[in-house]
């Protein structure tokens, strides 16, 4: 059976004209963190999801389609997000959020951590559009553009992750509204999923979250 322990999250407004697909039923609560218990502020599941062999091409700059594994590198966290360009708010201000979570982290922290948008748009979403799009958000080098026109490997990533998404029929101009799962992962360097944030989840308590994992993965670097 699997279990999500969940702490009390904040959240900013929600303004979503698309659907967001949830893989899980969740119920969060909006009354701030307590970190009495010393627990992780997002969602942990029981047992957690792993990435296994799941690679995906990276159209970043600095691997130019290369293949990359879905996991963290050496100590480090790779946080994974599902999303589009064209998303209207919920994709901009999560990686927003992530951008501002990571300013929170000392240097030597900071470049632990990869994020990694995975395109459930592809058609429009090329890698330059992607690469262009993630720089608004990071720099060089702190980004992967993961990208693939397969939709059996796309569906793939979905299902290891517990996501999904949805492209709806275009209208007569060729426009179409995107539903997609809305939540960041943080994959450590065995591909353990270890925590999950739903859209909206305060920066404060992102980063609060990757210096108790960063902490963790330098203590037990082969757990």
């Amino acid at each position: 059976m699997e279990v999500l322990r969940i702490r009390s999250l904040t959240f900013g407004r929600i303004l979503v004209p698309l659907l967001i697909v949830a893989a899980l039923a969740v119920i969060v609560t909006g009354c701030g963190s307590d970190d009495s218990s010393g627990e992780l502020n997002g969602i942990t599941r029981v047992p957690p999801a792993r990435t296994g062999n799941l690679t995906l091409p990276d159209d970043s700059p600095q691997s130019g389609g290369r293949e990359i594994e879905v996991k963290g590198q050496a100590d480090g966290l790779m946080l994974v997000y599902f999303g589009y360009t064209s998303c209207p708010d919920v994709c901009p201000t999560t990686l927003a959020d992530l951008r501002n979570a990571l300013a929170e982290l000392d240097p030597d922290q900071r470049q632990r951590v990869q994020v990694s948008m995975v395109t459930v748009d592809p058609d429009r979403d090329t890698g330059h559009v992607l690469n262009g799009y993630l720089a608004h958000f990071f720099g060089p080098g702190q980004y992967h553009s993961l990208r693939t026109t397969d939709p059996a490997r796309l569906d793939r990533a979905d299902r290891i992750f517990g996501a999904s998404h949805k492209l709806g029929k275009p209208d007569a101009d060729g426009n179409y509204d995107v539903s997609h799962t809305a939540l960041v992962y943080a994959v450590d360097p065995q591909g353990t999923v270890e925590v999950e944030w739903p859209f909206g989840t305060d920066a404060d308590l992102i980063a609060e979250d990757l210096k108790t994992l960063l902490d963790k993965n330098s203590q037990n670097p082969d757990a």
